[in-house]
């Protein structure tokens, strides 16, 4: 069987959550020598067996024995001492190598942008690489990490979070990142959360106060969910409040019209005229628009004169201006003709 291959089993085992912190003894285990072949006539072939049997249930057995190692382990048990032998002296560090890749593409798939990089600079390296990265590199790279992340949590945080971000970053141990990051920057969100739900409180309405008092009274997730969701639906009903309380208001202040003050009112409009010495006045009729009755009387009395003040007694005044006229004109034709009799 030959070393170099992985199995179906390993190709799973890739697949699986990483056990990260099993991973630098497993590395450190690889660097142990050897098992040599014992000395010619020192044992017999039987109690040789017998020692590579035990020493490779024993190093199945310890901590940080992978996948790998176990399955080849348990392949050269079955195939007998020659096997046993091969597997001591050369397959179980081919066995720990291929371990090694799979923990730490298991570390590359769950690491930032640093543990990345340096995984796989030791995927493309030496087993030694492989096992350095393990043992010391992933750690350094994921500091490198958690210091960038520090940083993005200052940029988005509160007062109190920026604060104990900063006093991390100051200290820039491993311990003071990672109680930030695990703890720190949970207690000071939590403060700043309270503070800006006090501030929503003192500037909203009445649903929004309501929301936000009955939040500070309850667990940080009950503020966390108010500045996430509560205080907009209680914004939505104060503002629904609103609009209805403005439209019953301005359905109050508009006058009803009274039908009894408007009868016999005059609207300003004469629709008849009233004969007269010098003209015609005219005479209110109640309505603004005169009905077709009205309008015909009115044009049978005269309206249609009312702009120059004649009315039905032009005929008699013209006919006795004629009269007049006629009687002077023969007055003046019998005095000529008396004159010239007397000359």
């Amino acid at each position: 069987m030959k070393f170099t291959r992985i199995s179906a089993f390993v190709a799973s085992a890739a697949i699986a959550p990483a056990v990260l912190l099993a991973s630098p003894a497993y590395a450190a285990d690889a660097k142990a020598p050897a098992v040599s072949a014992p000395d010619a006539g020192s044992k017999t072939p039987a109690q040789q067996e017998e020692d590579d049997r035990a020493e490779i249930l024993r190093l199945m057995g310890a901590k940080g024995a992978g996948p790998v190692f176990k399955e080849f382990g348990s392949d050269a048990i079955d195939r007998g001492a020659a096997a046993m032998r091969r597997f001591l002296e050369v397959g179980q560090f081919i066995a720990r190598d291929d371990d090694n890749r799979v923990a730490i593409a298991q570390i590359i798939d769950q690491g930032g942008r640093g543990v990345r990089r340096e995984g796989d600079k030791a995927l493309n390296g030496t087993p030694e690489d492989r096992v350095k990265f393990l043992e010391k590199g992933q750690y350094d790279a994921r500091f490198e990490d958690d210091r960038v992340h520090v940083f993005q949590i200052i940029n988005a945080g509160g007062p109190s979070v920026r604060e104990a971000a900063s006093k991390a970053l100051d200290a820039n141990t491993r311990e003071a990142i990672k109680q930030f990051l695990e703890v720190g920057q949970f207690e000071a969100r939590i403060i700043d959360n309270r503070v800006l739900a006090m501030q929503i409180h003192s500037v909203g309405g009445p649903s929004v106060k309501a929301a936000a008092k009955k939040a500070l009274l309850g667990t940080p997730e009950d503020v966390q969910a108010f500045l996430d969701k509560g205080q907009f639906e209680a914004r939505k009903k104060d503002e629904a409040d609103a609009a209805a309380a403005k439209g019953k208001d301005k359905g109050k202040g508009t006058p009803k019209p009274d039908a009894s003050k408007g009868a016999g009112k005059d609207t300003g409009t004469a629709g008849v005229t009233e004969k007269g010495d010098q003209g015609a006045k005219p005479v209110a009729t109640g309505s603004a628009t005169p009905s077709a009755p009205a309008a015909q009387n009115a044009a049978a009395a005269g309206t249609s004169l009312a702009a120059t003040g004649a009315g039905s007694a032009l005929p008699w005044a013209a006919g006795g201006t004629v009269v007049a006229l006629a009687g002077g004109a023969g007055l003046l034709v019998a005095a000529r003709r008396r004159r010239s009799a007397e000359g």
